[in-house]
C-alpha cells in the first residue's frame, strides 16, 4: 500500500533545514577557496551534501526532521540512481547552465553574418527576455507546490521525484501556504507581464531607430543625446558612454569591436549634418 503524500508544509520545512545546513557548509568552504571562486561554494556544497545523503538512498537531515522520504512517481519505490543524480545536478547547476547557454546563443547570433540587423535584434531580445523571466519560472513552480504539494526544486519535478510521509503527520490544514502560493503566483505573473511589456517596448523603440546614426542627434544605443561621439571600425557612431561601456558589438550592424579600436571624434557634433 502506498504511503500518504507529504504535506507542502513538511516539504517546505525539510527544504529550509537542508538549505540552512548547505549554507553553513558553504560558508566554511568559501573561506578555503580563492576570492574569485567563493561564488561556487554554494552549488559545490549542495552537491557534496546530497551526495552523502540522497545519492546513497538516505534521508537528508531536513527530510529526517520532517519525516518524509523521496519516492518515484509510483509512490511505492525509491527513485533510481539516475533520477537522483540528475535531480541533484539540475538543482545545483540548472539555472547557471541555462544562463550560460543563453549567453552563448547571444554571442552566436551577434556573430552570425547571414542574419539581418532586424532579425539579430529580435533574436537577442527574445534571449534576454527568457533570461529575465527565469527567476519567475522558479517562483511559479514553487507557488504551485504550495498549492498542490510536491517538491520545491524544479530538478526533482523534472525527474519524477516526490515525497511521502514515513511517520504519522500532524493533522493540520495548511491554508496559509495555499494563500502564499496564490500570492506568489500572482506576483510571478505580474513580473512576467512587466518583463514582456518592457521587451515589446524596447522592440518598438528599435523599430523606430534610423538605419544610420549621422542623420540623428541622439545615440541609437542608449537613445540619449550624443555626448562625446566615437566612431567604430564599421563606421557607425555612438556616444562615448556606450562605446566604452556595455556595447561589445555595433548596435546597428552587429560587428564586434574592441575597446582599444574605438576612435573619439574631436570637434564633431551630429547637429552639423
Amino acid at each position: 500500500m502506498a504511503l500518504p503524500s507529504a504535506q507542502p508544509a513538511e516539504v517546505l520545512r525539510a527544504w529550509q533545514k537542508d538549505d540552512l545546513y548547505e549554507k553553513q557548509l558553504a560558508d566554511r568552504v568559501a573561506k578555503l577557496l580563492p576570492s574569485q571562486h567563493t561564488s561556487k561554494a554554494i552549488p559545490l556544497c549542495s552537491v557534496i551534501f546530497k551526495s552523502f545523503t540522497t545519492l546513497r538512498d538516505l534521508q537528508t537531515l531536513g527530510e529526517e526532521y520532517s519525516g518524509i522520504v523521496q519516492v518515484d512517481d509510483s509512490y511505492n519505490k525509491l527513485p533510481s540512481f539516475t533520477s537522483r543524480l540528475l535531480s541533484i545536478l539540475l538543482s545545483a547547476f540548472g539555472e547557471t547552465f541555462t544562463r550560460n547557454l543563453l549567453r552563448n546563443l547571444e554571442k552566436k547570433v551577434e556573430r552570425n553574418g547571414t542574419l539581418t540587423p532586424e532579425a539579430q535584434n529580435l533574436f537577442l531580445l527574445m534571449l534576454k527576455t527568457i533570461g529575465n523571466i527565469l527567476p519567475q519560472i522558479e517562483s511559479v513552480h514553487r507557488a504551485m507546490c504550495y498549492i498542490n504539494g510536491g517538491p520545491l526544486q524544479i530538478g526533482k519535478s523534472l525527474t519524477g521525484i516526490n515525497y511521502v510521509h514515513v511517520r504519522p503527520a500532524a493533522a493540520a490544514f495548511y491554508s496559509h501556504l495555499r494563500l502564499l502560493g496564490i500570492v506568489q503566483l500572482l506576483h510571478a505573473f505580474i513580473s512576467c507581464g512587466q518583463t514582456l511589456y518592457n521587451a515589446k517596448k524596447h522592440m518598438d523603440q528599435m523599430n523606430e531607430m534610423p538605419n544610420e546614426v549621422d542623420s540623428c542627434k541622439s545615440c541609437v544605443a542608449c537613445l540619449e543625446e550624443m555626448i562625446q561621439p566615437c566612431v567604430l571600425l564599421c563606421g557607425h557612431i555612438f556616444c562615448m558612454n556606450c562605446c566604452y561601456g556595455p556595447l561589445e558589438s555595433c548596435a546597428l550592424c552587429r560587428t564586434p569591436f574592441m575597446k582599444n579600436n574605438v576612435v573619439p571624434l574631436m570637434n564633431y557634433y551630429p547637429s552639423e549634418f
